[in-house]
C-alpha cells in the first residue's frame, strides 16, 4: 500500500440524541509508518466485512459527488483535500441528525494505492477506549494499531478512482450494518445508487469460478478439473436458502478460507457483491451451454463438451455430435413431422 494522504475528522452523537457536535481537523495526519498500518488494518478489515457495489447518484443537488468531481478536478494539493473533507463532514450533520439509533465516531478519509488501484476511502471508526488516536491541537495522532479490528470499523465507503476514469460501473463499494435504518443515513450522505442486478454477480461469479485456481479434491490431493469445481459450486449455490449464495460462506467450504474468493474478485478488478440473489438461468451456465443461432438451439451439459459433442479441427464451421440416441431421435423427429 502507498498512503498518499489521510485525514480524521470527529463527529459526535450519542444514541437516542439528535444532538450532533463535529470536531474537524485543520491538518492531515502525518504521512508515516503508523498511519500507513493503520488504513492497512482499515482496508484488510473492510474487505473482510460485507462489501456491497454501487455507483453516485449524480442528479441534481447530490452535494458528495459534486464536492468530489470538484477535488478531483482540481491540484488535488494537500489543501484541497482538507477542504473536500471537511465540507462534506458539514453536509453529514443533516444526515444523521435525525436518525435517533445513529452514533458518531471518527471519520478518516484515505487516498491510497493498493493493488495498482486508486482509491479514497471512508471509514467510520469507534474507539471507545481511546486506545487507536489522541487529539491533538490541529488533527489527530494515531497512537497504536493494535486495537484495530473489525469491531472498530462500523461503516466504510471505497471509490476505486480507476473505474472512475476508465467510465466503469461498480466503482463504489461499501459496508452496510445490519440495522438498515441506521446505515441508510450514511447510503444518503455519499449518494449511493446500487444498480447490478442478480444476473450481473451471478455472471460475475462465473467468470471467478472459471479463472481461479480451483481448491485442493482431498481424494487426489490435485486441484479439481475446472468442470468438477464447475459442477460443485453450481450444487452448493443452487442449495443455499433463498436463492441466495454468501461469497466469503463459498470461499470458506471449498477454500477453508473466506477470503480467498473475494480477494481474487479485488485482485482481478471484478465487482461481486459478498451476498446477493443469484440468478437461476445464469447459475445454469456452471452446467450447461446453449448456444442459438441460424434457428439452431442447441443446448448441452458442459461435461459433454468436446466427448459427444465438439468443434472439428478440420473446420471451425463444423460442429460434430456423436450420439447414437441423439441421431435416432433426430431421425425419428424427421420422419414423424
Amino acid at each position: 500500500m502507498e498512503l498518499r494522504k489521510i485525514i480524521i475528522h470527529e463527529l459526535i452523537k450519542e444514541k437516542e440524541s439528535n444532538n450532533v457536535e463535529i470536531v474537524l481537523s485543520e491538518e492531515l495526519v502525518p504521512n508515516n509508518d503508523e498511519s500507513t498500518a493503520l488504513i492497512s488494518a482499515l482496508s484488510d478489515s473492510y474487505k473482510s466485512d460485507k462489501i456491497l457495489y454501487a455507483i453516485f447518484d449524480n442528479s441534481e443537488g447530490k452535494y458528495f459527488p459534486e464536492k468530489f468531481a470538484e477535488y478531483r478536478e482540481n491540484n488535488r494539493n494537500d489543501n484541497d483535500f482538507i477542504s473536500f473533507t471537511k465540507l462534506v463532514m458539514g453536509n453529514l450533520v443533516g444526515f444523521i441528525k435525525p436518525v435517533i439509533f445513529a452514533t458518531g465516531g471518527y471519520f478518516i478519509f484515505a487516498e491510497y494505492i493498493e493493488n495498482g488501484y486508486n482509491f479514497v476511502s471512508i471509514f467510520l471508526i469507534r474507539d471507545v477506549e481511546g486506545k487507536i488516536l489522541r487529539k491533538t491541537r490541529n488533527s489527530f495522532s494515531i497512537q497504536t494499531v493494535e486495537y484495530v479490528d473489525t469491531k472498530n470499523l462500523a461503516m466504510a465507503c471505497r471509490i476505486n478512482e480507476n473505474r472512475i476514469d476508465e467510465e466503469e460501473i461498480n466503482y463504489l463499494s461499501f459496508t452496510q450494518l445490519r440495522q438498515q435504518e441506521v446505515s441508510e443515513y450514511f447510503k444518503a450522505w455519499i449518494s449511493i445508487q446500487q444498480i447490478e442486478s442478480s444476473i450481473d454477480y451471478t455472471k460475475a461469479l462465473y467468470t471467478i469460478i472459471t479463472q481461479i485456481v480451483p481448491p485442493i479434491d482431498p481424494d487426489t490431493t490435485l486441484p479439481y478439473p475446472i468442470e468438477t469445481f464447475r459442477n460443485l459450486v453450481y450444487s452448493y449455490t443452487s442449495s443455499s436458502p433463498n436463492d441466495t449464495v454468501n461469497i466469503r460462506d463459498l470461499s470458506q467450504h471449498f477454500y477453508g478460507n473466506p477470503n480467498t474468493v473475494s480477494d481474487y474478485a479485488n485482485e482481478n478488478n471484478i465487482s461481486l457483491d459478498t451476498e446477493f440473489r443469484y440468478n437461476k438461468r445464469q447459475l445454469k451456465k456452471f452446467v450447461k451451454l446453449e448456444v442459438n443461432r441460424d434457428g439452431i438451439n442447441l443446448k448441452f451439459s458442459r461435461g459433454t463438451l468436446n466427448e459427444k459433442i465438439r468443434i472439428s479441427e478440420d473446420d471451425p464451421n463444423i460442429v460434430i455430435i456423436e450420439s447414437a440416441s441423439f441421431a435416432n431421435a433426430l431421425r425419428v423427429e424427421i420422419e414423424n413431422n
